[in-house]
């Protein structure tokens, strides 16, 4: 299978590492909401801003999207196996 992309993009700023949707990459002064639903004006990060702590909502919706899409990816590769045999589909 391919790379899906990234699940979330991580993004530090207003005192923690928060996470956002994947569909666009993180870009300075972007004014974006991360996914625990604080609206934030995103900056350019630098060695010392990753270091802050990371938003424990944020954290917790993107471990649910990382499984949600390994479920997916596992049903895919079910699906496959069951229609074209075990060599096929992971």
């Amino acid at each position: 299978m391919s790379w899906e992309g990234p699940v979330v993009w991580w993004n530090p700023v207003e005192g923690f590492r928060h996470a956002f949707t994947p569909e666009r990459r993180p870009r300075p002064d972007q004014r974006r909401e991360a996914l625990c639903g604080l609206w934030v004006t995103l900056i350019e990060p630098d060695e010392v801003d990753w270091l802050l702590p990371t938003c424990e909502v944020c954290m917790s919706e993107a471990v649910a999207r990382g499984r949600d899409r390994e479920r997916r990816r596992e049903e895919v590769g079910r699906q496959l196996r069951e229609r074209f045999g075990p060599e096929v589909g992971g």
